[in-house]
């Protein structure tokens, strides 16, 4: 069961390998770790404060969001959230605004490919 589920996000392109290491090679932890994932609120919490346009919440959330799929080698998400909050520590408030349809397609992704696994 993990082989399939480590096969499934390397092709949707999660950095598992490196993910391992971090986790100094426990599939066990890494496993608990990414079972825990869509429990994080961080995600929830960044559409909401967009249409307030509280920038600092979205900063928060999205750099919080940032360093757990880092860590747990979700490049794309990682990527998106990247993108978004240098828009916003950049000013460009609008643009991050815009940045949020890949931001959620990412976490929709990561979260899709996790709910598939028993």
């Amino acid at each position: 069961m993990w082989e399939t589920l480590i096969a499934k996000l390397k092709k949707a392109g999660l950095d598992t390998d490196a993910a391992l290491r971090r986790f100094v090679g426990s599939e066990d932890l890494y496993g608990n770790f990414l079972n825990k994932f869509p429990e994080d609120d961080n995600f929830s919490r960044i559409a909401p404060a967009l249409e307030k346009d509280d920038f600092e919440t979205v900063l928060t959330a999205a750099h919080t969001l940032k360093g757990v799929s880092g860590n747990l080698g979700m490049t794309r998400l990682f990527n998106a959230c990247s993108h978004t909050v240098a828009l916003i520590r950049a000013g460009k408030c609008d643009e991050a605004k815009q940045s949020y349809s890949e931001l959620k397609a990412a976490y929709d992704e990561v979260c899709g490919l996790l709910a598939g696994r028993e």
